[in-house]
């Protein structure tokens, strides 16, 4: 008897193991097909607009560097690239970069976070003492559930959503008294965290590890909260890399004194979305033009910053079963999600008025994004639900699925009442409906055949359904597009592209309101999308808030400067070695925020501009300015001087000769993160370098060897006082906290390292 016994746990851990197998694959193939088989790309939103430029400038960046990209001079007349936590420089996953084909190492970007998120979710619920099938069906749920998909096309938030599980897992662990080793994994979570650089999904763990430390108190000793903190503490030390920088670098950017409300409190989340839970479409459908209904909620945004939040209604249904049956159990998962829901509410709560004041949420820009704290926890609540509906008494089943198919029910009766209305929109909602019906009377059907099928067929079938159910839902939240579009330079960039010249665009169609409904994303080459054919950029708009702050002032003063006098345009932009301006319509320039598109498609076009300043040129002009408000002044009354004037900021350069002496400037070589030059100043007085590059206190300037001030030109170029005669002049990008977070990076991972062989060698004993 034994025996036989021990032969059967084998065969039903295999028996499992390949089911879940054959799931999970089917769930990454339905996914990623198009994108493994058929020549397409993930795309959409940000991974399109944001990520798919940036880091296509990674692998050559650092070629080209000689080392770590520390400087990235496409962006916005160059902006720090390293030390800007948003591009994930030293993420684990930005190796790939380096190792594979770009388009090979982009889709991994999204496939492997899945399965991260898969495998992460599975362990905190097995450390939990879930059953393996409920386990499996929260996985299936977290990892293809709306929520974590919608973040596909907004990286830095699937990276920190995807491991979030596995450092719940490794905290529960140490506080039931497990050794160095889950000490070491909790710290390598957190760092892979801390890399990602996503401040307000580090901010949400910090509430989830407290809610978790609060629900075993009294089942811990010190030693245990004292290996939790470690954890966490060596966590954060292996994320410096991307921290320390980071930091830096906020401060340097509008995020340093809080966002202004009226940004802060885009991409709110209406109350309303909570049906989202129960059907993936409750508020209409973002892949079918004029079918969102909840569009009204977003305005003036185009839609919600998560497409979906669909965890599956298996799993919603299950979580409410478990939070009114063991909801002591599960209080303390219950009152997270009413915080994530108070909380991703944003504008439409009054909590978020008070919330915006304070230090740790002032920097937050989109409340949508703690939905994660609603969904997390309901995932965790319905793997109990699993288990003590699958596996308990059978009264609460019977309710169970009463209750299934009165929902069942209701969701017909509307689903009827819709197709007769004979909208077309009426009849999607009547297919949302019929489709939740579908959905619930399958599972009531599968409950309610439990002595029938016995408990692992039926907990097989359960799980496949929710696999099938928010699959189905989730494939059209992760949009592809074919790769050699996307490769392609649209038709009126490819004039600027073939040129072979090192051009800097100006892209004015992308300011002109309305013109992205009408062309699309990739009809217009929206900023940053044209770097990725080595287009440099200036004057774009501060896509992730995350530009130097003498940057964004540079631009909202260009626009400033230009109100009511068109002919100052050209002037600025030439001063600025602006050789190429996108622009839509007419060949004359268009007033941004202005221009009437009277809703018929405007034609984009690429128009040069000639006689435009090079890299570095000797100013003719000098003027003293007292911020922007000076330069706006001084460029108003220069007119057309202003193309070879430079304009220096007062707090650097106090008083200087109107008039400088004229200069032959040589570039020598030029890479990324320096530049070198020949001068020869013909005197008798100082000559003055005009650098079009960004100003930023770590570039460093040596005159013959000996440290000269970098100075503050146009609001945010640079510029240099050069003697008479002829120097070398080297300009070179070091930023010394990227040094300061990389080496304590290196100290953290080889504690990591000592930390896991320390348990191996305790283990071994």
């Amino acid at each position: 008897m034994r025996g036989i016994v021990q032969a059967r746990v084998p065969d039903r851990h295999r028996r499992f193991r390949v089911v879940a197998g054959l799931l999970v694959a089917a769930a990454i193939l339905t996914i990623s097909w198009a994108v493994l088989f058929r020549n397409q790309a993930f795309s959409g939103g940000d991974l399109t607009d944001y990520h798919r430029p940036a880091k296509s400038l990674i692998a050559s960046l650092a070629r080209a560097s000689g080392g770590l990209p520390e400087w990235n001079p496409f962006f916005a007349s160059g902006q720090p690239f390293a030390g800007n936590p948003a591009h994930e420089i030293f993420h684990p996953l930005t190796t790939l970069f380096f190792l594979l084909p770009f388009e090979a190492a982009f889709a991994l970007q999204v496939i492997l976070p899945l399965l991260v998120a898969l495998g992460s979710m599975f362990f905190l619920l097995r450390t939990l003492r879930r059953s393996e099938w409920a386990s499996l069906m929260g996985a299936l749920s977290w990892a293809f559930g709306g929520y974590l998909l919608s973040t596909t096309t907004v990286l830095p938030s699937l990276f920190v959503a995807c491991i979030a599980p596995l450092i719940l897992a490794f905290v529960l662990r140490l506080l039931r008294g497990s050794g160095l080793g889950d000490v070491a994994g909790l710290s390598l979570s957190v760092g892979w965290q801390c890399l990602t650089g996503e401040p307000s999904i580090l901010l949400v763990m910090a509430l989830l590890v407290a809610a978790l430390v609060v629900q075993q108190r009294g089942r811990f000793t010190r030693r245990a909260l004292v290996l939790v903190a470690v954890g966490l503490g060596l966590g954060v030390a292996v994320g410096a890399a991307a921290l320390i920088p980071g930091f830096e670098h906020a401060g340097k950017t509008v995020r340093a004194g809080g966002l202004p409300e009226a940004w802060a409190g885009l991409w709110s989340m209406p109350a309303l979305r909570a049906f989202e839970l129960l059907s993936p479409n409750a508020l209409g459908h973002l892949d079918v033009p004029g079918g969102y209904w909840g569009l009204s909620f977003y305005q003036p945004r185009p839609g919600p910053f998560l497409a979906s939040l669909y965890p599956g209604l298996l799993a919603t249904v299950l979580a409410g079963a478990a939070c009114a049956l063991r909801f002591r159990r599960l209080l303390a998962w219950v009152v997270l999600a009413g915080l994530g829901y108070l909380l991703a509410l944003g504008r439409f709560s009054p909590l978020w008025a008070v919330l915006h004041k304070l230090p740790l949420f002032s920097g937050v820009r989109f409340p949508e994004k703690f939905a994660f704290l609603i969904v997390l926890p309901l995932v965790v609540a319905s793997a109990y639900g699993f288990d003590f509906i699958v596996r308990g008494p059978a009264r609460p089943r019977r309710i169970l699925v009463r209750i299934l198919v009165l929902l069942g029910g209701a969701a017909a009766l509307l689903a009827l009442v819709l197709g007769l209305c004979g909208i077309d929109h009426a009849r999607l909602a009547a297919f949302d409906a019929l489709r939740v019906a579908m959905v619930a009377f399958a599972i009531a059907a599968i409950l309610g055949l439990r002595r029938r099928l016995g408990h692992p067929t039926q907990a097989l079938i359960l799980v496949a359904t929710l696999a099938i159910d928010v699959v189905s839902a989730g494939k059209s939240v992760v949009p592809t597009h074919d790769r050699s579009d996307l490769n392609a330079p649209p038709a009126f960039l490819r004039p600027v592209v073939a040129s072979g010249r090192d051009e800097t665009v100006f892209h004015w169609a992308a300011w002109i309101p309305g013109i992205q409904s009408l062309q699309g994303t990739r009809g217009i080459a929206q900023p940053l999308i044209p770097v990725q054919w080595g287009l440099a950029m200036t004057l774009e708009s501060d896509f992730d808030l995350t530009q130097l702050r003498w940057t964004s002032d540079a631009t909202d003063s260009f626009w400033g400067a230009i109100q009511g006098d068109r002919a100052l345009v050209e002037p600025l932009l030439r001063r600025r070695g602006v050789t190429a301006v996108i622009q839509a319509g007419a060949s004359e320039f268009q007033p941004a925020g202005t221009a009437e598109i009277g809703g018929k498609p405007v034609s984009i076009q690429a128009r040069w501009l000639h006689n435009s300043q090079p890299m570095v040129f000797a100013a003719r002009r000098v003027e003293i300015v007292d911020g922007n408000q000076g330069w706006e002044k001084a460029v108003r009354s220069l007119r057309e001087d202003a193309v070879d004037t430079a304009c220096v900021d007062s707090s650097g350069l106090r008083s200087f000769p109107a008039l400088p002496a004229p200069a032959d400037v040589h570039t020598v070589a030029r890479t990324p993160v320096s530049l070198d030059l020949d001068v020869f100043g013909r005197g008798p007085g100082p000559s003055f370098l005009a650098i079009n590059q960004t100003w930023d206190p770590y570039w460093r300037a040596l005159v013959d060897g000996v440290a000269a001030p970098l100075l503050r030109t146009e609001i945010s170029l640079s510029g240099l006082v050069v003697p008479p005669g002829r120097h070398s002049i080297v300009l070179e990008y070091d930023n010394p906290w990227l040094t300061v977070g990389m080496v304590t990076t290196g100290l953290a991972l080889l504690t990591c390292l000592a930390l896991i062989l320390l348990a191996r060698r305790a283990g071994a004993r």
